[in-house]
């Protein structure tokens, strides 16, 4: 497979930005977010409509799309706003050599995902001044299937957010004004910036220090419903009064076999610590809606220090107490002027001077695979791939659902330290399909 990409230009909004909007300034949730580029990749099967004439859609839809979402075609000016001067966002096209798109979806090949991302992309590359906010390369096959990626700035803006985007770059696709999706800028006067927040009062700050270089290896994991429906009846009693989500059932797996992972690799005498982004517009009262622009995010964690003792169902109970503990009371509390430090106090509660981190983050109930510019919706929704270089990564999962929304795609990436006693987890092999066809 040989990919030729076109040189970018630049897609500017239709209309300009007004004076009073040329500033964006990120909220407090926003502040406290890492400056890191985040992929998305959504493919899209051919069909009889001429690549020229998708690409020509693409990049007008995309002009009236910015004009609402007038951040994504600023520059980062710094580190508490966005220049919104219109400047528009870098678009490539790129040529997929030697490779169908079916073919590529039957047996997907995880090392030649990272080509279908902007040119030049590295996971050493923040999103720091002077940065586009987005970045986005369509790919096309020998058979004229498309592979669209968006890497955004995920200190601006959280995966509910793009899928938004998507939506409403999809419906201007369809000069739809029914399901065109209008951004809700109410962010900043929710959760107002704190220009003194030192770096040390950062939501992650308290995780860094768990951070090492290292070799990671990415690997994706397919659970059906069958297998999420078995493992949630075996992670319930029968005095429990709440079901685990898949979200619950599955992270509390992953991390299980984790720690087992990491027992058999080396003499581990930390405890192992887990962390879930919650997103916040579902659990306050009255709810936020899916259209406010931004993060909305808080981390829930959870540690566990038996990892001999490692019996599902109460892997599932703290999995459970940790993200079931982030409610309204908790968003409430946020609102008001110490809140953050309050909640930023009890996280760090949460979190032992030593352990072994696992980080989650789910994609599930956002939508992607409703993204329809005309010729369908995606056949598939991928995540990335880390790479074989030397990085600094947690290990960690990201949960996407599957097309059919009842499935989960789990993508695991590891220290490959761990990877051989991860693999060949005998229960995971039970329940997870490795790498499966996509079609």
């Amino acid at each position: 497979m040989e990919i030729k990409i076109i040189p970018s230009e630049n897609i500017k909004p239709t209309s300009p930005t007004p004076n009073h909007l040329k500033i964006y300034k990120l909220s407090l949730l926003d502040q406290i977010i890492p400056p890191v580029f985040s992929p998305t990749i959504l493919y899209f099967s051919p069909d009889s409509i001429p690549i020229s004439q998708k690409i020509q859609l693409l990049k007008d839809s995309l002009a009236s799309t910015l004009t609402l979402f007038y951040p994504f075609a600023g520059i980062i000016k710094d580190h508490l706003s966005v220049d919104c001067n219109d400047e528009g966002l870098p678009f490539s096209v790129a040529t997929v050599k030697g490779q169908k798109l079916r073919d590529f979806l039957e047996n997907p090949d995880m090392k030649l995902i990272n080509s279908f991302l902007p040119n030049e992309f590295t996971w050493n590359e923040g999103a720091g001044p002077g940065s586009n906010v987005i970045k986005i390369q369509l790919n096309y096959f020998d058979c004229f299937g498309i592979a669209i990626c968006v890497t955004f700035a995920h200190h601006i803006a959280d995966a509910t957010t793009i899928c938004q985007f998507f939506k409403s770059w999809a419906a201007n696709a369809q000069a739809s004004c029914s399901s065109l999706t209008r951004p809700n800028y109410i962010a900043q006067s929710v959760f107002p910036q704190k220009v003194t927040l030192q770096k040390e009062s950062y939501l992650f700050f308290p995780l860094q220090k768990f951070l090492k270089i290292g070799k990671f290896v990415t690997r994706r994991y397919v659970f059906d419903a069958t297998a999420i429906s078995t493992l949630q009846a075996q992670s319930t009693s029968s005095d429990d009064k709440q079901y685990p989500t898949r979200v619950e059932v599955i992270s509390a797996f992953i991390w299980k076999c984790f720690m087992a992972a990491a027992e058999k690799s080396s003499k581990n005498q930390k405890p192992f610590l887990l962390t879930h982004p919650v997103n916040l517009r579902r659990r306050a009262e009255p709810r936020f809606s899916d259209d406010s622009f931004g993060n909305f995010l808080w981390v829930a964690a959870a540690q566990w220090t038996k990892p001999l003792e490692t019996d599902l169902k109460n892997l599932v109970n703290e999995v459970k107490r940790a993200l079931r503990g982030i409610d309204k009371e908790f968003v409430k509390r946020m609102e008001g002027e110490n809140g953050y430090y309050e909640n930023l106090e009890e996280l760090r509660k949460g979190i032992p001077e030593e352990a072994n981190w696992f980080a989650f983050s789910s994609w599930l109930k956002i939508d992607l695979y409703e993204t329809d510019f005309g010729w369908g919706r995606p056949v598939w929704v991928s995540g990335f791939v880390s790479g074989e270089s030397e990085t600094v990564l947690p290990n960690s999962a990201t949960l996407i659902e599957t097309r059919s929304g009842d499935g989960i795609e789990a993508w695991v990436i590891l220290d490959e330290k761990y990877v051989a006693a991860f693999e060949n987890n005998k229960e995971l092999r039970v329940f997870a399909c490795v790498n499966p066809s996509v079609v």
